[in-house]
């Protein structure tokens, strides 16, 4: 379905809307079952989903997944890594209703649009290394430099997201303070998240809500207003696709390159086979 202007108004006024149904569950199990490919690639021998039909949306799926990144976490970062460039996730991402509710609430033309930030995450059960604190996403993408209001997050659920599993939390209506000095972190190496949390003083001046959402809705975020993810302590993955939408023609837009880091283990996986040795 596409948004209404009362999910408009909604956004423009809490600073973040929750979006029903933009995705179908064939578009996201595109998503999901690459996942999946990429999983059999790095672990060719697994036997359990030998039978089933759809294995990515199997519970059994998440749990190998959480085993591979606990016995293997370098082979786990460079299937994560390799999801990230994928084809089918930017196509995903950039397909015409998807763009469509995206240049609806920033009032500008799709094709003039610019995007940054495309994401898949795979956030497991009690992982606190690569979860950010309050932050706004304006002080990690300064495309719109001057006006958080002329970009979005584009968030999807690619299943159920409750609360349990680490729904989006938002600080309401603190998008209008603008973009906050954050207290910045160290991002220590390649595999942990750089953290620009917003103080804590300062969240503390909004009331909180949470964004539990259904499969294909999309969260649609200000990037100037304080939110986080909550921890998940399921026993699911929470899977989610991520996007940021700007307005190019903006007199704030700043144009930015990409700064290539390529996934060391790969790397290394790449050298063996020159060489002759295993994959």
């Amino acid at each position: 379905m596409s948004i209404q202007q009362q999910q408009i108004d909604a956004y423009w006024r809490d600073g973040f809307v929750v979006v029903p149904s933009v995705f179908t569950r064939e578009e996201i199990d595109g998503v999901r079952s690459m996942i999946f490919r990429l999983y059999t690639r790095f672990v060719p021998d697994d036997a359990r989903f030998g039978g089933l039909r759809e294995p990515w949306n199997d519970p059994r799926f998440d749990a190998a997944m959480c085993e591979l990144r606990a016995r293997e976490p370098k082979k786990f970062g460079a299937l994560y890594d390799c999801a990230q460039g994928s084809l089918e996730l930017l196509r995903f991402l950039t397909h015409g209703r998807a763009v469509d509710v995206a240049a609806r609430v920033l009032g500008e033309r799709a094709g003039d649009l610019s995007f940054s930030g495309l994401m898949l995450r795979m956030d497991v059960p009690e992982d606190r290394r690569n979860v950010l604190t309050w932050h706004q996403d304006r002080a990690y993408y300064p495309q719109n430099y001057n006006d958080g209001g002329r970009g979005l997050v584009y968030s999807v659920a690619l299943q159920d997201i409750t609360e349990e599993m680490g729904a989006l939390h938002f600080s309401v209506g603190s998008h209008r303070a603008g973009l906050i000095e954050p207290e910045s972190g160290v991002k220590r190496d390649y595999h942990t998240t750089e953290q620009r949390a917003v103080p804590a003083e300062a969240v503390a001046r909004y009331p909180e809500a949470r964004g539990a959402c259904r499969k294909g809705d999309v969260v649609l975020i200000h990037m100037d207003v304080f939110h986080r993810s909550g921890h998940n302590i399921s026993d699911r993955i929470r899977f989610s696709a991520l996007f940021r939408y700007h307005r190019m023609l903006a007199d704030d837009y700043v144009p930015f390159g990409l700064l290539y880091q390529y996934n060391p283990y790969m790397i290394d996986c790449a050298k063996a086979v020159a060489g002759g040795g295993a994959n």
